[in-house]
């Protein structure tokens, strides 16, 4: 494979394009209606105290602080103002990939890997999302190029750099730590960089995390009281189906029909098969450094599933698409890397033009794009009934009638609520996709504004 570099100023005008267009089909949709996870983020970044924050996060969330104090430096708390912190580092993922892979898997490797996750369709929906995902994905591909720099050269400042992305990532997301693991496992296994100074690396990375353990349990007693348990940690067959298919294909996986699945989940295994084979056949030809990236990236994408899998059965909710984002860069890579040693040289070149059409066609997309219901009809509907009290159970309503100053009083439907005590006329508005717990107990007849039911007690 001819890894040749491109003219300098040429590599950076085509990083530069791959980050527009990544900060392009991400800014496309950032300003679309709120869902219940966005409106969550807001509602735990918005409180007015740190023991209100500290409340809330514990009442309502299974994550560490760092996303949502980010969210507090942000001007305003409009859609787009709260999705900042998570469309910027989804777009930056593109730059720490191509510099990770630059040296040890070639140029071509590397531009066409940065615009598989510029224009990936599962990523551009979470860097959508006022969620801690893609900042934990950007400084867990930080950690991966500190490791693979050390392994060349072994210098103060990238120990630093490891050390800093490492503690970033557990700090954002708790699964985090799975990636770590497996990563620090596949460079130990290598033994270079030095196996003690990283290992140490990696312990005191995941201690960093130690002064937020009261909290943590903190927040573990809430679980059934103001907000739910695991609900999706099932590494079955089925599962594992949708999140490949999910992973590869965005948030509605390609097709909702199962045999669809199944037969996408075949499809996906021949690639894999045949990557495998194509890269185990080029290892003769290539350098120590080329194989050893190799293996580190197929070794810590293998492992992190495995963790996420094992984790399950202990209810961590984590072996779900959404906590292994980071797979997708792994996995583009070693699947470009496979394309580049196909004999047909051109192939990088037309895959990366089928990546374009990708990404063009995603901001078409998105562009303008809403996928979460209007609220103001309910809005109007809540204003002529003249309410003393609004009542809920999403923090979506909490944000969007806002003027009504409404009280979430059944988060996700669990407890009795303050229907019995509230101010008459008191006005329930529930989300009805919202359907565990229990129902809520209030006289007066329900109507409806899809998704949502308004029942109004005299």
């Amino acid at each position: 494979m001819d890894v040749r570099a491109p003219a300098r100023v040429d590599a950076r005008w085509l990083l530069a394009g791959i980050l527009g267009l990544a900060l392009a089909v991400r800014f496309a949709g950032i300003g679309s209606r709120l869902s219940i996870d966005d409106a969550y983020s807001w509602w735990v970044s918005s409180a007015p105290s740190a023991s209100v924050f500290l409340h809330r996060l514990a009442a309502s969330e299974n994550t560490p602080p760092l996303i949502y104090l980010l969210l507090m430096l942000m001007p305003g708390t409009s859609p787009a103002s709260l999705r900042v912190p998570a469309a910027i580092p989804g777009a930056l993922i593109c730059w720490v990939v191509y510099v990770s892979l630059r040296d040890r898997l070639g140029r071509p490797v590397a531009f066409v890997t940065s615009l598989a996750v510029a224009v990936s369709p599962y990523l551009i929906t979470y860097s959508n999302l006022a969620r801690g995902f893609m900042l934990a994905d950007l400084a867990l591909l930080c950690a991966l190029w500190a490791v693979l720099s050390l392994r060349e050269r072994e210098t103060g400042w990238k120990w630093v750099a490891l050390f800093a992305a490492s503690a970033v990532a557990v700090w954002t997301e708790y699964a985090s730590a799975i990636f770590l693991i497996a990563l620090f496992a596949m460079a130990l296994w290598s033994g270079t960089p030095r196996r003690r100074p990283l290992l140490a690396c990696g312990v005191l990375a995941l201690l960093a995390l130690a002064p937020w353990i009261p909290e943590i349990v903190r927040g573990q007693h809430q679980v059934g009281l103001t907000k739910l348990g695991p609900q999706n940690s099932s590494p079955s067959p089925a599962a594992l189906r949708d999140m490949v298919v999910q992973l590869v294909f965005g948030e509605n996986g390609g097709t909702s029909s199962a045999a669809g699945r199944w037969v996408l989940v075949a499809l996906l295994l021949a690639v894999i098969v045949g990557a495998g084979w194509l890269l185990r056949r080029a290892a003769v030809e290539h350098d120590e450094r080329w194989r050893q990236t190799i293996v580190l990236l197929a070794g810590t994408a293998l492992l992190t599933v495995i963790g996420h899998a094992l984790a399950a059965p202990l209810g961590v909710d984590v072996f779900t698409p959404r906590y292994l984002t980071v797979e997708i860069a792994l996995l583009a890579a070693l699947g470009v890397a496979a394309l580049a040693e196909l004999p047909w040289k051109p192939m990088l070149t037309v895959a990366a033009a089928c990546l374009l059409a990708l990404g063009v066609g995603n901001f078409a997309k998105r562009l303008g794009g809403e996928w979460q219901p209007n609220l103001a009809p309910v809005r109007a509907a809540a204003i002529r009934l003249h309410p003393r009290t609004v009542l809920t159970d999403t923090p979506v309503v909490l944000y969007y009638l806002a003027g009504l100053h409404p009280i979430m009083d059944r988060p996700a439907n669990l407890g009795r609520g303050d229907t019995a005590s509230c101010a008459r006329p008191c006005l329930a508005v529930d989300d009805t996709r919202i359907d565990i717990g229990t129902p809520r107990v209030i006289a007066g007849t329900p109507f409806y504004i899809e998704p949502f039911e308004l029942t109004l007690e005299r």
